[in-house]
């Protein structure tokens, strides 16, 4: 037998049974006064078909003969045009502030979107016939052609916040009618459009040089990463023929390479200063060369992993980095006490400090190396408990205390070197105040208001030692950025900057050296200072740095293919720093390499 139906009222909990087929609105005595034949029986579903039954009835009925419907009367939705944004609002004046000429009572017989009304005036329109321009010129992707108008010949309009799009001059200064208009207040937007529109190259130019330089520079990288892969030398302070007057085999030692032996005594002690000329001596003790070897070639090879994902870099990377500060048999003790040693001295000189500061290539390096699947886990906080015990030598010593003192390029690098550990360390707080006394303690104190620097024009090799405090200065610019402290557009008491640095050297670059105001012994080389040329003209913008850079280029160019200079590109480096070099919270890790 067929189970019957249930009751639709059965579904209801148990405390609800006493409602089953009781009456809704009461018996004889409702309150309705309705005589209880009518309604003494009927239950809550007899209602709602009710109910409902004569809604329905109503709702046929007003469809069939009642008016048509006031959005039918305009017939088929589909031959309709599209809605307005701009009227399909609550008729309020405000809401057309970026339309003020359009009737705002009376709807537009056509919309053509985003092209603005051929009755509003288009403040952007030329007052003359515009030129012809091929179909491969710059595009801003809002049409086909030139990109500056659309597809039927009329410029764009703005955006809601009044911005012309990309390749759109707006700051002409003359109205449709020819006559001198109003000033226009200029925008960053409005300088970078005339700025991007005044170029030479077209942005299909600009992609292909980004494309050749770019393989370009990473051609030159892997080269280099290729022979450190291969290079099979031990680099460790274990591997020299001498050892520093403490005996250990395992301290750091290096001559000071502008002391030279006394002829005036038979075992040439004590050795005497000769500024500029470096003593060839310095080579029979390999720590400073190893140790400077093994700094760039991990970061070479760090970003040849970074650009070819080839794990044999990685693997080579913490090779070299266990050899030189971590193996028992090679490491090296986290000083510094016997670099620049003076033969005949038992302790070394504070410039020795400086043989390290590079070191923040390595870190760097990191970053990148890190993200090798198979990168030791234990390797960097190994390091980072060497570095914590070098950091702290660097607080302490004597010789490092005396070095951070200093007034010319020594001073600086140890804030460039100190600075790079203390970040690597975590300790963020100490980085930055080093950034912010570098405000005073550097740039005040070693730069004039002309832009000079007096330290490092008292040098036999003046030219030089300028170009390498400026390095340094701007590289500590670059730390500045990550740590909120802004050391680019600083202007001392007496107007020292950074960019009067640079701009008191630009004029003798022109004109190899000629009228330098001071001794120079040793020519004008202008690789370095050309680096720093491009920095400032990404920083600053300044068109003279451009200008420059034109002209110094092409001779770079010349020295490098005669083989009288390192053969390098910096288009890493000038990219880094576009995007993200001098903006802040930027890594900026490729852009250290430009400068050092």
């Amino acid at each position: 037998m067929k189970n019957a139906r249930p009751n639709s009222v059965s579904v209801l909990p148990s405390h609800h049974s006493q409602f089953k087929d009781k009456p809704v609105l009461g018996g004889d005595s409702n309150a309705l006064g309705v005589p209880g034949s009518l309604v003494g029986r009927w239950t809550l579903r007899r209602v709602i078909l009710v109910v409902g039954g004569v809604l329905f009835i109503y709702i046929t009925i007003t469809t069939i003969f009642g008016p048509t419907p006031e959005h039918l009367r305009k017939g088929p939705i589909a031959t309709r045009p599209e809605a307005d944004p701009y009227l399909d609002v609550p008729k309020d004046k405000d809401a057309y502030k970026y339309a003020p000429d359009r009737n705002i009572e009376k709807p537009a017989p056509e919309i053509k979107l985003p092209l603005i009304e051929k009755e509003v005036k288009n403040p952007w329109n030329e007052p003359h016939q515009e030129p012809e321009r091929e179909s491969n010129q710059e595009g801003d992707g809002l049409g086909t052609g030139s990109g500056s108008i659309g597809s039927n010949g009329e410029k764009p309009i703005a955006d809601d916040e009044g911005n012309v799009p990309a390749g759109i001059d707006n700051n002409d200064d003359k109205s449709q009618d020819g006559n001198l208009g109003e000033e226009v207040e200029e925008t960053p937007l409005s300088i970078a459009t005339k700025a991007r529109k005044n170029s030479p190259a077209t942005y299909a130019e600009l992609l292909s040089a980004n494309k050749r330089e770019f393989d370009y520079a990473v051609a030159l990288l892997v080269r280099e990463a290729s022979l450190a892969l291969k290079n099979t030398e031990v680099y460790s302070v274990t591997n020299k023929n001498q050892t520093a007057p403490s005996n250990d085999i395992h301290d750091y030692l290096s001559l000071s390479k502008y002391y030279w032996p006394n002829i005036k005594t038979e075992n040439g002690l004590p050795y005497v200063r000769k500024d500029g000329h470096i003593n060839p001596e310095i080579e029979t003790v390999k720590d400073y060369r190893l140790l400077r070897t093994m700094i760039r070639e991990v970061h070479m090879m760090g970003m040849a992993y970074h650009f070819t994902g080839d794990k044999a870099y990685a693997e080579k990377c913490a090779m070299r980095l266990k050899e030189w500060f971590l193996d028992e048999a090679t490491y090296m003790n986290p000083n510094i006490n016997y670099g620049s040693l003076q033969k005949g001295q038992k302790l070394g000189a504070r410039t020795g400090v400086l043989d390290m500061f590079t070191i923040f290539r390595v870190f760097d390096a990191l970053h990148y190396l890190k993200q090798d699947p198979d990168w030791p886990t234990d390797l960097i906080p190994s390091l980072q408990a060497w570095f914590t015990r070098y950091v702290q030598w660097l607080e302490t010593s004597v010789l490092a205390k005396n070095e951070r003192k200093g007034n010319n390029n020594h001073g600086t690098y140890f804030d460039v070197q100190i600075i790079g550990i203390y970040i690597f360390l975590g300790r963020i707080g100490d980085a930055r105040a080093i950034a912010e006394s570098a405000l005073t303690n550097r740039i005040d104190i070693q730069i004039t208001g002309k832009g000079e620097q007096p330290e490092e024009l008292e040098r036999k090799t003046s030219w030089y030692y300028s170009v390498f405090n400026l390095q340094a200065l701007m590289t500590l610019a670059r730390w500045g950025d990550d740590l909120g402290v802004d050391m680019w557009n600083h202007v001392g008491p007496q107007g020292q900057s950074i960019k009067k640095a640079i701009d008191f050297m630009l004029p003798y670059a022109l004109v190899n050296g000629e009228g330098w105001p001071v001794e120079n012994i040793k020519g004008f080389p202008m690789g370095d200072y050309l680096k720093c040329l491009q920095i400032a003209w990404n920083i600053y913008g300044d068109e003279k740095y451009l200008d420059a850079i034109a002209q110094l280029d092409p001779k770079i160019q010349e020295e490098m293919a005669a083989g009288n200079l390192k053969t390098i590109s910096t288009y890493l480096c000038d990219m880094s720093t576009l995007f993200e070099g001098n903006k802040r919270g930027g890594q900026g890790l490729i852009w250290h390499w430009c400068l050092t």
